[in-house]
């Protein structure tokens, strides 16, 4: 089940379209209850829609006939599915924070896990480092560390994303949208009104 914000009918004129990415958090509270959200913003980093499912407790009985697949049941089948298909327009890109998200495949936009990097940077904003198969460190703004992303293995889509997170990085934090997510995720795992 899918909910919308109401952020999500908040429209801007002038918006850029080429980038819209989204941004995917599946939240697993100690309880094993699962709640995910998705937000698309515009290349600024402002919601232009936001989903999110209700809370979900797995019962005893669905935890024995699902076994060890019912993790990966529920963050791909129950969330991601559900709130890509709600969502008004594919985003330009999808970042995840989860990397067993990777191998489910979409087709509507480029999937990448984005994360942090220790590194120094590596130069000019754009500037990419292999790090093996799937996987580059990004420089996506000038000064400070380089992005860790990684893509589904044998994906053709390494340049687009880096430049949409290249994009992204000449107007903020391109990780800081996941944590807005975050934080929209414990409002609703507290059962505020997240209206």
């Amino acid at each position: 089940m899918s909910s919308r914000s109401p952020l999500a009918d908040r429209r801007a004129a002038g918006r850029e379209a080429e980038h819209r990415p989204g941004f995917l958090v599946v939240r697993v509270e100690d309880d094993g209850t699962y709640v995910g959200g998705l937000m698309v913003t515009d290349a600024s980093g402002l919601p232009v829609d936001f989903r999110y499912t209700d809370p979900i407790t797995p019962t005893r009985l669905q935890r024995a006939l699902y076994g060890g697949v019912l993790d990966r049941y529920l963050r791909t089948e129950v969330v991601l599915r559900t709130l890509i298909e709600a969502l008004d327009a594919p985003p330009s890109l999808l970042v995840v924070d989860d990397p067993d998200l990777l191998d489910e495949p979409i087709a509507l936009c480029p999937v990448a896990l984005v994360a942090r990097s220790g590194v120094d940077p590596l130069g000019a904003a754009g500037a990419r480092s292999a790090q093996g198969s799937g996987s580059f460190l990004l420089q996506a703004a000038e000064g400070g560390h380089p992005l860790r992303v990684t893509l589904p293995e044998g994906s053709p889509d390494e340049a687009a994303v880096a430049e949409a997170l290249v994009a992204l990085g000449r107007r903020m934090d391109p990780l800081e949208p996941a944590e807005r997510v975050r934080d929209a995720l414990a409002v609703i795992v507290a059962g505020e009104d997240p209206t």
